[in-house]
């Protein structure tokens, strides 16, 4: 991607011209970048990226709000949306990998802390997700713990895409799911904080894998 220092023949461009440049626009910033077709555009790398994206946007179809919160406070002021963050961070933890270990629920946003430990068990079909909460800094509170559980599958050949969700805003901080069927999930957790300006930030998620039986 280029950066245009003046204005095209004094007037704003878009598309290919000459097949040397292609200007355009994404979110209402004007760009310009070199023309170039990919020698092969479907190398295995390019395969991986598709599958995790394609896993990655049926998870973001079918979330909540509470997976949704840190990724919409994380792309605020930014030029892009809460949904391009969350997959463009996760497509780079996930893409070499055959599982979730590596999934991002929560980027962190405003200076958010991560938990100091998140101890997850199963009893049953019901999964319990105990927080360990950071030392606050001064004027800052909890106003919840949040988690998601995600069925601990290869993103590349996935074909179940649904997570649950949950959240406790008092002690003792334990979010409880409840597992649809036995098998391994992912569990990625995280906590959201109240500023003393009335903001919300939310820290970095941790993950926990547990097993449903």
């Amino acid at each position: 991607m280029a950066k245009t220092e003046a204005p095209l023949l004094s007037f704003g461009g878009s598309g290919q011209i000459a097949k040397t440049q292609v200007y355009a626009t994404w979110r209402g910033i004007a760009y310009a970048r070199r023309y170039v077709i990919p020698a092969n555009p479907n190398t295995a790398n390019q395969q991986e990226t598709r599958s995790v994206f394609a896993y990655l946007s049926n998870i973001w179809k079918l979330s909540s709000a509470i997976l949704q919160g840190p990724w919409t406070t994380f792309a605020k002021g930014k030029p892009l949306t809460n949904r391009n963050a969350m997959m463009g961070q996760n497509i780079k933890v996930l893409r070499p990998g055959d599982d979730l270990t590596g999934f991002i629920g929560s980027p962190g946003a405003n200076g958010g802390l991560p938990p100091a430990g998140m101890a997850v068990t199963a009893s049953g079909d019901v999964v319990s997700a105990v927080f360990d909460l950071p030392a606050l800094p001064s004027g800052w509170s909890i106003a919840a713990v949040q988690a998601v559980m995600l069925v601990d599958v290869d993103p590349h050949t996935a074909t179940t895409f649904a997570s649950l969700a949950g959240e406790a805003t008092t002690t003792p901080w334990t979010v409880a799911l409840t597992a649809p069927g036995a098998g391994s999930y992912l569990v990625s957790g995280w906590i959201k904080f109240l500023k003393p300006d009335g903001s919300t930030a939310f820290g970095p998620s941790i993950n926990a894998t547990v097993t449903v039986t």
